[in-house]
């Protein structure tokens, strides 16, 4: 091989890496290289068109590119079993931003002061009649002043309906709302 020749194949050679560059693109120059060609199909490398034409046509979710397929059947019980969590949580959230707040509100209204009641216990069941999903709820609370022996009867019962009157807007069917004056207990039971 002759010196013309060497210098032939070297030429072929750079010329053969600037089309493979072009081609395949140089991983140092990436922002040169088409993602689609000019009818905006696809390069074979994996890349996306330039346009959005793909995801803009059709109901497109951009949280959800995938898709959510509801599951639900023609019979049985199962589409109402799908809708018990949010059934639960509206009803916590009913207790805990409701029905607590207004049982404590009427404390603090009747005694004045929040430091005056300690929450002692608070127990909640869930359960089902009829096909509707129930929460069994008793809140007992220590009020310090309502310990007594001398106390009138028709006090206690104003107090305990007092504190009845203000959550009984939140439709909750209360079973128990009394006030025992041995032990300073406040005790309201119910169901929502």
């Amino acid at each position: 091989m002759n010196i013309k020749e060497a210098e032939e194949k070297e030429d072929e050679k750079k010329e053969e890496e600037v089309v493979k560059t072009s081609q395949h693109g140089d991983p140092n120059k990436t922002a040169e290289v088409p993602l689609s060609d000019e009818n905006f199909k696809p390069v074979q490398d994996g890349g996306i068109p330039q346009n959005s034409e793909g995801i803009t046509q059709g109901e497109y979710d951009s949280l959800n590119g995938t898709g959510v397929e509801q599951v639900s059947f023609n019979q049985g019980n199962f589409n109402q079993v799908m809708g018990y969590p949010k059934l639960v949580n509206d009803k916590v959230v009913s207790l805990t931003r409701t029905i607590v707040p207004l049982i404590e509100i009427a404390l603090i209204e009747l005694l004045g002061s929040n430091q005056l009641y300690q929450r002692q216990s608070g127990q909640c069941n869930l359960s089902f009649q009829n096909n509707q999903l129930l929460i069994s709820f008793a809140f007992t609370y220590i009020v310090n002043n309502f310990i007594g022996t001398d106390i009138e009867m028709e006090a206690i019962q104003h107090d305990s309906n007092y504190i009845l009157n203000r959550i009984r807007p939140t439709h909750a069917n209360i079973t128990k709302c009394e006030i025992d004056t041995e032990n300073g207990q406040v005790i309201i039971m119910g169901t929502i």
